[in-house]
């Protein structure tokens, strides 16, 4: 994780706030993606992998946060059917490690090859809590970065068959969370979910941005 200053840096990119406002702030991790935890996945504290275990391989997604006709916002993906992991859903740029690559380089390579935008590391201000994702077994490092104005997509269309924007003020809103039926397992669930229009945001995304949101929510109640 970095630092507080540069976490300051990133929030006051948007809200202005002082950064010795923020100094103390430490990240949710589980008590955060436990509100969007599918019922069939027993612990979030499963998903802190602290000891690789074999098998696993690193992955890294961007929020990429920038300033919209809306206020704040960020791109999310649609992935197209036929792809093997997750097909279907709906995603934050991004994917696996490539050989000698770090975590941060690989968030912004996926983020031009699957949107068409270069981002630069100076840009990058804030790391969230690793999560593992037990079905594809990827220890997945988020990261948040803040541009000023809103990006020239150009989608790649094997990667994503679509791609929609969400204000930072429609994930702070609460009526955003809702549930949906997912069969799985041999039962149906109530699955937690955003809902952002027609889109269903769960899984893995829905548990990131639930981090994401409720350091957002904080800062944005801070006196």
């Amino acid at each position: 994780m970095l630092n507080n200053d540069a976490l300051g840096s990133a929030v006051s990119c948007i809200y202005s706030f002082p950064l010795e406002k923020l100094r103390d702030m430490s990240l949710p991790g589980p008590s955060a993606w436990r509100l969007m935890l599918p019922p069939f996945i027993e612990e979030a504290e499963s998903l802190t992998l602290r000891q690789k275990r074999g098998g696993e391989r690193d992955a890294a997604v961007l929020i990429l946060l920038h300033r919209g006709p809306r206020g704040p916002s960020f791109p999310l993906l649609e992935r197209p059917e036929g792809m093997r992991h997750h097909p279907g859903q709906i995603a934050l740029p991004g994917g696996g490690l490539e050989p000698n690559e770090t975590a941060l380089d690989a968030a912004l390579r996926e983020t031009r090859e699957e949107l068409g935008v270069t981002v630069t590391a100076a840009s990058v201000h804030l790391s969230l809590s690793p999560i593992f994702v037990l079905p594809s077994k990827y220890l997945v490092h988020p990261f948040l970065a803040c541009v000023e104005t809103p990006p020239n997509y150009k989608l790649n269309g094997g990667e994503a068959s679509s791609l929609f924007e969400v204000p930072l003020s429609s994930l702070l809103d609460s009526s955003s969370r809702s549930t949906f039926p997912l069969h799985r397992k041999g039962r149906t669930w109530d699955v937690p979910c955003f809902r952002f229009g027609d889109k269903i945001v769960w899984g893995l995304t829905a548990m990131i941005l639930a981090e994401f949101a409720q350091l957002a929510g904080s800062i944005e109640k801070l006196p």
